[in-house]
């Protein structure tokens, strides 16, 4: 089993319990796990997507999104239209470039304020959402903290205590402790290599759950709703793999498309 599965399945375990809205992703492994959710647990989150806000079906996909990704597209919302308009709750699942010991993300960019060493796209919508989960697929000190260079949003000031996913481990924001709370562990990481990953000090209680991957039903679901392997690409850090990666990711792709079965066919609205 790859991390990027077992990563979908804890996202799913875990948002499967939150109320009916909008959730909003900024990974592959974050959509699947509220694919999951909807499919398996009967989560009544709705995918916010381009060209099909209500209903994103199909199969994940990098270019041809249009024919591969949104099926029946009902809608198009932009996000700043959906802020205005969905009364129902939002939730963020984020891939902010850093997140503190203090629940601060950072998504804005990596040194002084002003004279960035990289500027990223900004805060976008993590001020605003009712609810924010982070997804850092692959932990590392780069991401995980000790103190974020801007903070873009505070989860810690959130009703719903945040959740932060990583493929070694699940984390869940304490208001009580003001700190984060170890809940679950991956199978084969020791608490030692988590802390020498970790840039910030974390709750470790006495029993700590393992972090545990998919039933048959929902790796047979992954295969289904990704199968070209797009959850992967977060794990991918060297830049000429990953290179590679897009570019047999866009073969693949070419391949499907001209091939224009009925539910691959372009609705109108929904083009490039």
């Amino acid at each position: 089993m790859i991390p990027a599965d077992r990563l979908a399945w804890a996202i799913a375990r875990h948002v499967r319990e939150l109320p009916a809205g909008t959730a909003f992703t900024a990974t592959a492994a974050a959509t699947l796990g509220v694919m999951l959710a909807q499919r398996l647990a009967g989560s009544r989150l709705c995918l916010w997507g381009h060209g099909g806000a209500y209903d994103p079906a199909g199969i994940l996909s990098l270019h041809a999104r249009p024919w591969l990704f949104n099926r029946r597209p009902r809608a198009r919302v932009t996000l700043p239209g959906v802020f205005e308009t969905q009364s129902e709750p939002h939730v963020l699942l984020a891939t902010p470039a850093q997140v503190d010991g203090a629940a601060n993300a950072n998504l804005s960019g990596i040194g002084t304020p002003g004279s960035p060493k990289v500027a990223f796209g900004g805060t976008r919508g993590l001020p605003d959402a009712r609810t924010v989960f982070f997804v850092l697929p692959a932990h590392t000190s780069r991401q995980l903290v000790g103190r974020v260079d801007f903070v873009s949003t505070c989860a810690a000031t959130r009703e719903r205590e945040a959740l932060l996913f990583t493929e070694l481990c699940v984390m869940r924001w304490s208001h009580d402790a003001k700190r984060w709370e170890l809940a679950e562990l991956a199978p084969g990481c020791g608490i030692d290599e988590l802390r020498a990953r970790t840039g910030f000090a974390f709750g470790e209680p006495a029993q700590v759950a393992p972090m545990a991957g998919p039933p048959e039903s929902a790796l047979a679901l992954l295969a289904q709703l990704d199968p070209l392997g797009l959850r992967e690409l977060d794990f991918v850090a060297d830049r000429s793999a990953l290179l590679d990666a897009f570019e047999r990711i866009y073969a693949a792709e070419a391949e499907l498309v001209p091939r224009r079965p009925e539910q691959y066919r372009p609705h109108e609205g929904t083009g490039p």
